[in-house]
């Protein structure tokens, strides 16, 4: 394989880090306190694009990644603050994300103005008769080129016309190793370059999905999961009082909602939500699929389900260790016996840990029928294959980003076909 990347974009993420490091040493700031700064904005970064091409390639693109970027790492910052002794992280901290922005936006339109004058697209060397690759990279990573290199023809030829086309080599696909000095190019098989593109692991490619086992990352996320889900009961315990206090006067029956589902391994645990529909909604109807504009849901259950609030009790089911803050969303036993005799991988997103959020649930709204399903499952085992602290980070970012501005389009039926 060859992967070629135009690495100047994450140069101007290098160039971010030492501004805030020169700013941090002109505040005064404890060295603890300007590396979080750092971190919180290169993880905030790379999880929106900053650090990588699609900015550089797509008109528009910037603005969006800088503001996204800027919030993200300032609320990591934040929660450094509230979590963190003063002497480690104070609110001086907040500086360095604002001024990363504010000076990172300038300095890239600027560049971007004198320096890129056209498009520059990465070339994908395709494979003949693939009708697959086409359509996935044009939804999920549209400022790619796609030029075609049929069968047969050698890397060299291929780095030659992405030459002439003032592009970059990205991925190489199916024909010879290429050999150059002492190591070859190996060409990447499709079906992993597919599996990149979307984030969600191919049908017939389940076998594949094997946990990474660490005992020492697992006793970090459990470490993480307990002090995050600790800190969220504390601190939002005022507004969990107050939305309950709506929802019993709203309507009648419980604010706490309990709900058996199943959970690592199989195991069932009674998962806890504030009940955002009318009281024994599926007592008549039984689980029945998601739908716009529910006539089940209570006016409260309006606002709260968009955003997510109905999900803050999980905390609870955190702290007990039935759930992480990150994992596949735990399903119901008789839907989960039903989708594991359709599906036979479905069993293999129960190694893990469910979550409250996860990258299922990031990249696709709730389920409204059976090809919903088999799609989120394809992104659950991608999880599982991929599972790891900073894909934990990354999914948290996103999952803020959903619910303020909304999750991707809905990929279309046939993008799997």
């Amino acid at each position: 394989m060859r992967r070629v990347r135009d690495n100047r974009p994450g140069l101007f993420c290098l160039a971010d880090a030492a501004l805030m490091a020169a700013l941090a040493a002109v505040l005064g700031m404890a060295p603890a306190g300007a590396a979080i700064g750092i971190v919180a904005w290169f993880l905030a970064a790379i999880t929106f694009g900053l650090c990588g091409h699609r900015w550089w390639a797509q008109t528009g693109a910037l603005r969006v990644a800088v503001a996204k970027t800027w919030a993200a790492s300032s609320l990591l910052c934040l929660l450094a603050v509230l979590l963190l002794p003063v002497s480690v992280a104070s609110l001086t901290v907040l500086t360095l994300p604002f001024a990363a922005g504010v000076i990172g936006l300038a300095v890239r339109t600027a560049w971007r103005a004198a320096v890129v004058r056209s498009r520059r697209p990465v070339l994908v060397v395709d494979v003949v008769g693939e009708s697959r690759l086409r359509p996935w990279v044009e939804h999920y990573w549209p400022e790619w080129e796609i030029v075609d290199v049929h069968h047969g023809r050698d890397f060299a030829s291929a780095e030659r016309q992405a030459a002439a086309r003032g592009a970059d080599v990205a991925y190489y696909l199916n024909g010879e190793p290429y050999p150059t000095g002492f190591f070859r190019r190996e060409p990447l098989p499709l079906d992993q370059l597919l599996e990149r593109v979307s984030g969600r692991v191919l049908p017939g490619h389940e076998d594949r999905v094997v946990p990474p086992s660490s005992p020492a990352s697992t006793a970090a996320k459990r470490v993480i999961d307990v002090c995050a889900a600790s800190a969220g009961l504390v601190t939002l315990s005022p507004l969990m009082a107050i939305l309950a206090a709506l929802i019993r006067l709203e309507s009648e029956g419980p604010a706490l909602y309990r709900q058996e589902r199943v959970g690592q391994d199989g195991r069932s645990f009674q998962m806890l939500k504030f009940r955002s529909m009318v009281r024994e909604a599926e007592d008549d109807s039984g689980p029945v699929w998601a739908q716009d504009n529910d006539p089940r849901c209570t006016a409260v259950g309006r606002v709260l389900r968009p955003l997510h609030l109905d999900e803050l009790p999980q905390l609870w089911n955190v702290l007990r260790g039935e759930m992480s803050l990150v994992g596949p969303r735990p399903e119901r036993p008789q839907l989960t016996a039903e989708f594991a005799r359709t599906m036979p991988a479905y069993a293999r997103r129960l190694v893990v840990k469910p979550g409250i959020t996860g990258w299922a649930q990031v990249n696709q709204g709730y389920d409204r029928e059976m090809d919903d399903v088999r799609r989120k499952l394809e992104y659950d085992l991608y999880y599982v294959k991929h599972a790891g602290t900073l894909f934990d980070v990354a999914i948290l970012l996103r999952t803020v980003d959903a619910i303020l501005f909304g999750k991707p389009p809905r990929p279309t039926r046939n993008d799997i076909s």
